[in-house]
Protein backbone atom coordinates (compact mmCIF):
# COMPACT_ATOMS: atom_id res chain seq x y z
CA UNK A 1 0.00 0.00 0.00
CA UNK A 2 1.61 3.11 -0.61
CA UNK A 3 1.83 5.78 2.08
CA UNK A 4 -0.73 7.97 3.15
CA UNK A 5 -1.43 11.52 4.41
CA UNK A 6 -3.17 12.15 7.32
CA UNK A 7 -6.27 12.58 5.82
CA UNK A 8 -6.43 9.55 4.14
CA UNK A 9 -5.69 7.80 7.34
CA UNK A 10 -8.96 9.96 9.01
CA UNK A 11 -11.35 8.98 5.78
CA UNK A 12 -10.15 5.39 6.44
CA UNK A 13 -11.03 5.20 10.10
CA UNK A 14 -14.35 7.26 9.67
CA UNK A 15 -14.98 4.98 6.73
CA UNK A 16 -15.16 2.05 8.86
CA UNK A 17 -18.05 2.60 10.35
CA UNK A 18 -17.14 0.64 13.68
CA UNK A 19 -19.37 -0.29 16.24
CA UNK A 20 -17.93 1.77 19.25
CA UNK A 21 -18.84 2.27 22.75
CA UNK A 22 -17.51 5.05 25.12
CA UNK A 23 -19.12 4.72 28.51
CA UNK A 24 -22.07 2.74 27.98
CA UNK A 25 -22.82 4.88 25.08
CA UNK A 26 -22.77 4.47 21.02
CA UNK A 27 -20.78 6.38 18.98
CA UNK A 28 -22.64 8.53 16.12
CA UNK A 29 -20.97 10.00 13.82
CA UNK A 30 -17.43 10.12 12.71
CA UNK A 31 -14.98 8.45 15.11
CA UNK A 32 -12.21 11.01 14.49
CA UNK A 33 -14.65 13.34 15.90
CA UNK A 34 -15.58 12.04 19.05
CA UNK A 35 -13.55 13.46 21.85
CA UNK A 36 -12.39 10.42 23.09
CA UNK A 37 -10.93 9.45 20.06
CA UNK A 38 -10.10 13.03 18.66
CA UNK A 39 -6.96 13.29 19.92
CA UNK A 40 -5.37 9.95 19.29
CA UNK A 41 -6.56 10.10 15.58
CA UNK A 42 -5.12 13.56 14.98
CA UNK A 43 -1.76 12.84 16.58
CA UNK A 44 -1.84 9.16 14.20
CA UNK A 45 -2.63 11.60 11.81
CA UNK A 46 -0.02 14.17 12.11
CA UNK A 47 2.65 11.04 11.54
CA UNK A 48 1.39 9.87 8.18
CA UNK A 49 1.50 13.78 7.37
CA UNK A 50 5.21 13.67 8.38
CA UNK A 51 6.42 11.10 5.95
CA UNK A 52 5.05 13.13 3.08
CA UNK A 53 7.23 15.85 4.86
CA UNK A 54 10.05 16.96 1.67
CA UNK A 55 13.00 17.40 4.01
CA UNK A 56 12.88 13.68 5.31
CA UNK A 57 10.59 11.69 2.69
CA UNK A 58 13.52 9.82 2.04
CA UNK A 59 14.23 8.72 5.32
CA UNK A 60 10.07 8.29 5.82
CA UNK A 61 9.60 6.42 2.09
CA UNK A 62 10.80 4.14 -0.04
CA UNK A 63 10.38 2.74 -3.67
CA UNK A 64 8.66 -0.10 -3.18
CA UNK A 65 10.15 -2.90 -5.75
CA UNK A 66 6.84 -4.84 -6.27
CA UNK A 67 4.66 -1.76 -7.35
CA UNK A 68 6.83 0.68 -7.89
CA UNK A 69 4.89 3.01 -5.30
CA UNK A 70 6.68 4.91 -2.02
CA UNK A 71 5.79 3.01 1.15
CA UNK A 72 6.22 3.71 4.45
CA UNK A 73 9.71 2.76 5.04
CA UNK A 74 8.27 0.54 8.12
CA UNK A 75 7.69 -2.23 5.19
CA UNK A 76 10.91 -2.15 4.26
CA UNK A 77 13.21 -5.96 4.45
CA UNK A 78 16.69 -4.70 5.64
CA UNK A 79 18.98 -6.44 3.31
CA UNK A 80 22.03 -3.78 3.78
CA UNK A 81 23.65 -1.82 6.70
CA UNK A 82 22.46 1.23 5.00
CA UNK A 83 18.52 -0.14 5.02
CA UNK A 84 18.81 -1.27 8.44
CA UNK A 85 20.04 2.16 9.19
CA UNK A 86 17.48 3.98 7.21
CA UNK A 87 14.40 1.88 8.94
CA UNK A 88 16.24 3.19 12.48
CA UNK A 89 15.96 6.98 11.38
CA UNK A 90 12.17 6.44 10.31
CA UNK A 91 11.66 4.98 13.75
CA UNK A 92 13.71 8.11 15.30
CA UNK A 93 11.64 10.38 13.49
CA UNK A 94 7.92 9.38 14.66
CA UNK A 95 9.61 8.84 18.03
CA UNK A 96 11.07 12.71 17.95
CA UNK A 97 8.02 13.94 16.63
CA UNK A 98 5.32 12.22 19.27
CA UNK A 99 8.59 13.31 21.83
CA UNK A 100 8.29 9.21 22.95
CA UNK A 101 4.76 9.24 24.25
CA UNK A 102 3.17 7.09 21.21
CA UNK A 103 3.27 3.72 22.47
CA UNK A 104 1.36 2.02 19.47
CA UNK A 105 3.05 4.54 16.00
CA UNK A 106 1.56 3.42 12.45
CA UNK A 107 4.50 1.81 11.94
CA UNK A 108 4.23 -1.10 14.68
CA UNK A 109 2.07 -3.21 12.87
CA UNK A 110 3.97 -3.39 9.49
CA UNK A 111 7.23 -4.13 11.30
CA UNK A 112 5.75 -7.61 12.41
CA UNK A 113 4.60 -8.16 9.37
CA UNK A 114 8.29 -7.33 7.49
CA UNK A 115 9.84 -9.59 10.06
CA UNK A 116 7.66 -12.34 9.47
CA UNK A 117 8.21 -12.05 5.90
CA UNK A 118 11.71 -11.79 6.29
CA UNK A 119 12.15 -14.66 8.55
CA UNK A 120 9.43 -16.80 6.48
CA UNK A 121 12.81 -18.89 4.67
CA UNK A 122 13.58 -20.32 8.40
CA UNK A 123 9.98 -22.07 8.38
CA UNK A 124 10.83 -24.31 5.31
CA UNK A 125 9.89 -27.87 5.84
CA UNK A 126 8.76 -27.55 8.86
CA UNK A 127 4.99 -27.50 8.46
CA UNK A 128 4.11 -29.14 11.98
CA UNK A 129 6.34 -26.57 13.76
CA UNK A 130 4.72 -24.09 11.65
CA UNK A 131 1.12 -24.99 12.94
CA UNK A 132 2.43 -24.78 16.68
CA UNK A 133 4.10 -21.73 16.45
CA UNK A 134 0.72 -20.21 15.07
CA UNK A 135 -1.24 -21.67 17.48
CA UNK A 136 1.31 -20.30 20.40
CA UNK A 137 1.72 -17.03 18.90
CA UNK A 138 -2.26 -16.65 19.21
CA UNK A 139 -2.60 -17.92 22.63
CA UNK A 140 0.45 -15.73 24.07
CA UNK A 141 -1.20 -12.79 21.80
CA UNK A 142 -4.34 -13.25 24.07
CA UNK A 143 -3.18 -13.49 27.17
Amino acid sequence: MSAINGKQYVERINQLKANVWVDGKLVTGNISEHPAFKGAINSQAKLYDFQHDKKIKDIMTYQSPASKKFVGTSYLQPKTKEELKKRREMTQQWAQLTHGMMGRSPDYMNTVLMAFASSAELLRGTEEQKIAFLKTSFLIMNM
